[in-house]
């Protein structure tokens, strides 16, 4: 019999998250979704709890974890999903979007996840999985701040994951590549592809796939690390 989770996913209002949110329900989990907003996700579900997050407000990422534990009791898994995406390169990168940047996409995930490390500790599995991108172990001089932010969460991942195993949680970087969602608003007309480009990339159920297949794992085993390529969007019709 499958495992059922007690799971805390972050971004789950929309895109990669609320994909998440959707799979897992449908494997039978409970699930707590945090977003700022939940403007891109309806959905409704008695298994699911719906919270609002701002993962730069210490104080709202104590009150999502309060809030889990106290309606679900514990939590058996973290997956951090949300983020922000800002273009620029060396010369032109926003300072404030750079600070923006990495207080959610890095500090937040830090800050939530010690705070939920002592309830995960009391579960019988325990995984967190943080949604990295292959621009966290790639260089991209045109999306210097994300990158950085990305390598920034590798890093910490990494270190994480050697001081939990001891602790039985596992810990996951699912590095994404292009994924069509909303998440490149941000990078103005640059972050607009023609219909052709975007069905060549990665979907949001893709990415929960690859969630699910790391959390059906048994718990001899832990995928420290998982690369999700988009290889359509590299074939031509030159061969």
């Amino acid at each position: 019999m499958t495992f059922k989770r007690n799971v805390l996913v972050t971004g789950g209002g929309g895109g990669i998250g609320a994909a998440i949110v959707k799979n897992l329900l449908k494997e039978g989990h409970k699930v707590a979704a945090a977003d700022i907003n939940f403007s891109a996700f309806s959905g409704s579900h008695p298994s699911l709890l719906k919270l609002k997050l701002d993962l730069r407000d210490d104080l709202s990422c104590r009150e999502v974890i309060n809030e889990t534990i106290k309606i679900f009791g514990n939590i058996d898994t973290l997956i951090n999903a949300a983020g922000v995406c800002y273009g620029g390169d060396p010369v032109t990168a926003d300072v404030d979007e750079w600070d923006e940047t990495f207080n959610v996409n890095v500090r937040g995930i830090f800050r939530l996840t010690q705070l939920a490390l002592p309830h995960l500790k009391k579960s019988a599995r325990a995984d967190i999985i943080n949604i990295s991108s292959i621009w966290g172990t790639d260089y991209n001089p045109n999306l210097l701040t994300y990158s950085a932010s990305k390598f920034a969460v590798e890093g910490y991942t990494g270190g994480l994951r050697n001081w939990a195993f001891k602790r039985n949680i596992r810990v996951t970087a699912l590095q994404v590549d292009k994924v069509d969602t909303g998440f490149r608003r941000n990078l103005g007309p640059k972050g607009d592809f023609p219909v052709e480009q975007l069905k060549k990339m990665l979907t949001p159920d893709d990415v929960s796939v690859a969630v699910c297949f790391v959390l059906n794992m048994p718990s001899t085993g832990c995928v420290s690390s998982m690369r999700l390529d988009a290889p359509l969007w590299y074939q031509n019709n030159e061969d």
